[in-house]
């Protein structure tokens, strides 16, 4: 599969450094959507905030974590407080641990992707098992439609009277 082919997860990981190195540049604040196994905490979250991030976690980089941004060769930093007491750390995400980088447009009033790593595993989990509920769903209709005993079932209103 193309998606995980070594060229071009080397291409994406080298397109997201590019946009964040530009947002950096104009100033833009944004999003990062990554991969919690490819980012590491410095000092180490406190368990009861630890176990609350998900596999894909969202990271808003504006106001101070916006401007405590540091980019290195293979991975990005920037401070970011967490829970009720903001707990402080530095947070690092490699390249190739981001999923998205997300920008907020104001006239719009939504957040619009400007990159998406398809090559992440992560990516992928959750659209599988919605491809599947839905697979299972059509193949349930399909199975009730083609009984003609079942034909009342999908009787409008129109059809009985």
């Amino acid at each position: 599969m193309i998606c995980q082919n070594i060229k071009l997860k080397a291409l994406l990981t080298k397109h997201a450094k590019e946009i964040l190195h530009l947002l950096i540049e104009q100033n833009i604040s944004f999003s990062i959507l990554c991969d919690i196994s490819q980012t590491t905490f410095d000092p180490p979250l406190p368990p009861d905030i630890d176990k609350n991030l998900d596999t894909l976690t969202l990271f808003v980089l504006a106001g101070y974590t916006f401007e405590s941004i540091e980019i290195g060769t293979h991975s990005i930093s920037f401070e970011a407080g967490f829970g009720a007491h903001n707990f402080g750390s530095l947070v690092t995400i490699q390249y190739d641990g981001i999923v998205q980088i997300l920008l907020q447009d104001s006239t719009l009033a939504q957040e619009i992707s400007l990159f998406i790593n398809v090559s992440n595993p992560n990516l992928y989990s959750g659209l599988e098992i919605a491809t599947q509920d839905s697979e299972g769903l059509e193949h349930s209709f399909f199975a009730l439609s083609s009984n003609p005993k079942n034909a009342y079932l999908f009787e409008t209103k129109d059809d009985k009277s």
